[in-house]
């Protein structure tokens, strides 16, 4: 009888601690509050801030890529001091997360190297430059230089059926150089 109450307790201890337990799930913060806790804020006011902090004027793209998109956010990135500064630039559409373009622009001074292994393709622009996509998973990257600046250019690799790699490319070409 004991070994018989041992077991029918070691029993209900058991599918009492494999119980799923059904917490109150909260309303999910709003897309600009959560990347304001990463310092995002609008387009314009981090253009500003890096401009100044830069003391160099930047040139954005006058096309975007030929997806919908719900918010445009940005922030000043110091990634290890003021000499390592960049401006993050996210496009993102809160109902679609694939439709995700990135453009993350920093001095030519500080531009990061690229390995040649990581290089996919050499692409010639308009303005007689080159860029370089470049291998991450997930993502296609274009990576090119103006006189003043590197920009690296993201798109998300889950829209590829209604994105083109060679619209990261378009897209840099209507980017003024400085």
């Amino acid at each position: 009888m004991k070994k018989c109450l041992m077991s029918l307790l070691f029993i209900t201890c058991l599918l009492g601690a494999h119980t799923p337990v059904h917490a109150q799930v909260n309303q999910s913060k709003p897309l600009e509050e959560f990347y304001a806790e990463y310092g995002y804020k609008s387009l314009e006011e981090a253009v500003k801030e890096f401009e100044q902090q830069m003391k160099m004027k930047i040139s954005l793209p006058k096309k975007l890529p030929s997806l919908s998109f719900t918010h445009v956010l940005a922030r000043v990135n110091r990634l290890g001091g003021n000499e390592n500064v960049e401006l993050n630039v996210e496009y993102l559409n809160e109902h679609v997360p694939e439709n995700h373009f990135k453009m993350d622009i920093r001095p030519a001074e500080n531009k990061l190297f690229i390995h040649e292994k990581r290089i996919i393709e050499q692409v010639r622009l308009k303005t007689g430059g080159k860029g370089i996509f470049v291998k991450v998973p997930g993502f296609h990257v274009f990576i090119f230089e103006t006189e003043h600046c590197q920009y690296r250019l993201s798109m998300d690799q889950r829209v590829s059926d209604h994105f083109y790699p060679d619209e990261l490319v378009e897209i840099a070409n209507t980017i003024d150089s400085e």
